[in-house]
């Protein structure tokens, strides 16, 4: 006398034909525990699927736990295991996951192009830079090097943590 055991809904009998459901349709399929093989079974039995990447075709199953409906999606690798498990005529939702678009990346995007003829920064035109058309060591280079503005105190606006104060800050920016 042969025993079955069964947990809920499912049987430890071999399932050989399952339900595969896309888009409200459903079709009876050979269960084939071969990832590749379980996809061309899915993009035969529907048309809408024939001309899908495979990459984003993915395979779930519904259970209830807790008695709450939960939707566990099946990773390529993990197909083999569970497919073992599956009963018979079980229900395998398919769903096709969004295209991701490729970037591609354009002249602007691309960094700059230099020349391979680029001159070293000792032999660049005295035209480009104001300080180069003056001798290095006249007065007028060395005054201008020497000439800035002096700083602001750090404390001056800074609140008690030391951060700007909101007027200091808008009085920076206005």
């Amino acid at each position: 006398m042969t025993v079955h055991r069964t947990t809920g809904r499912r049987s430890a009998a071999i399932a050989d034909v399952i339900t595969y459901r896309h888009e409200d349709k459903m079709v009876y399929v050979p269960l084939d525990s071969n990832w590749p093989e379980a996809l061309r079974h899915a993009q035969s039995a529907f048309e809408t699927l024939a001309r899908v990447d495979g990459k984003r075709i993915s395979f779930s199953v519904n259970l209830i736990r807790d008695g709450q409906r939960k939707t566990v999606r099946i990773s390529p690798s993990a197909w083999r295991s569970v497919s073992s498990h599956l009963a018979r005529y079980e229900i395998i939702d398919i769903e096709v996951n969004p295209e991701i678009p490729r970037l591609v990346v354009t002249d602007v995007d691309a960094p700059p192009q230099y020349s391979s003829s680029a001159l070293s920064s000792h032999e660049h035109s005295a035209t480009k830079c104001r300080h180069c058309t003056e001798e290095k060591g006249s007065p007028a280079v060395e005054t201008q090097r020497r000439s800035r503005s002096p700083s602001p105190p750090l404390s001056i606006g800074l609140n008690n943590s030391g951060k700007l104060s909101p007027k200091r800050m808008l009085q920076k920016l206005f």
